[in-house]
């Protein structure tokens, strides 16, 4: 009796393997970085802005969001005050992209293997 077994092993299904790890165990991970490092550079007056983030925000998306009426405004204009939060800059994403980045992806490196 003879049992013949192909083995496929296809570059695309191991693409997607990769994508789904990233998916469910990366993306949420980083994700909750990214805000956490962003809310170091976000505008803070009585914490609504920031307690946004952490309501509307979707990690399992990948989705970071600050979701107050003026969280717009105060991402592009005007000049954040600094009496609570020294660190505070308009564009906070931005900002914590541009120094933390190095971070973000080390840590999606880690997280892959």
């Amino acid at each position: 009796m003879k049992v013949n077994v192909k083995v496929d092993f296809k570059p695309a299904s191991v693409q997607e393997e990769r994508q789904r790890l990233f998916d469910t165990k990366v993306l949420p991970v980083l994700t909750q970085q990214i805000i956490k490092d962003s809310n170091i550079y976000c505008r803070q007056d009585q914490g609504t802005l920031i307690a946004s983030s952490m309501i509307a925000s979707q990690p399992s998306k990948g989705l970071a969001v600050w979701d107050t009426p003026y969280a717009k405004r105060v991402y592009y204009t005007g000049n954040p005050c600094k009496d609570i939060n020294p660190n505070a800059s308009l564009m906070w994403y931005e900002r914590a992209k541009q120094r933390k980045k190095k971070n973000w992806l080390l840590l999606v490196e880690k997280g892959m293997k």
